[in-house]
């Protein structure tokens, strides 16, 4: 039967329990980096303009085991919307000029999640976790937690570690 959309997602088998301790957050800066070119296409909105102008949305999560990415667009439009969103997996830029802006994207989240009592009781959970524990570090980064020299390196070695076929499930509707 014809579906007027279709979608995507890939999960990959990483999250915030993989942030290295002296940057914690960084599978979700990782995340929003993702979204900003590719060396096939390497203008940063490229990829969200395609899709809004054929009727699509995406968006991403990580959490504790998983960063999880997806769309939907027109159905007629699947192929090339998977064309790009493929090259997240194989070619991402990193822009180095982008990482400030997503960093404080990061933090504006964080800040959001002060004021979510659910968010508050997962938090209080991780800080009273053993220290040893992965659990215990911050999961969804701030300011504090990303700026650090040499952020771009950071990212770079991350997807470099855990982005790889091995670890990601892709499922297209």
């Amino acid at each position: 039967p014809e579906a007027d959309y279709s979608a995507a997602s890939m999960d990959v088998h990483v999250g915030s329990l993989s942030d290295p301790i002296r940057v914690q957050g960084l599978a979700h800066l990782c995340e929003h980096m993702l979204f900003l070119g590719t060396q096939k296409y390497p203008d940063e909105a490229s990829y969200a303009e395609f899709l809004s102008e054929r009727g699509g949305y995406h968006n991403a999560f990580t959490s504790l085991y998983h960063t999880n990415y997806y769309f939907k667009v027109e159905s007629q439009s699947l192929f090339p919307a998977l064309d790009r969103f493929a090259q997240f997996f194989i070619a991402p830029l990193f822009i180095e000029s982008s990482t400030e802006r997503e960093m404080h994207a990061v933090d504006s989240e964080h800040q959001k999640n002060l004021e979510n009592d659910d968010w508050r009781l997962s938090q209080i959970k991780s800080d009273l976790s053993n220290p040893e524990s992965p659990f215990h570090k911050f999961s969804t980064g701030n300011l504090e937690t990303l700026n650090i020299p040499h952020i771009r390196n950071e990212l770079l070695n991350f997807y470099s570690q855990h982005y790889s076929s091995n670890q990601m499930q892709l499922v297209v509707l």
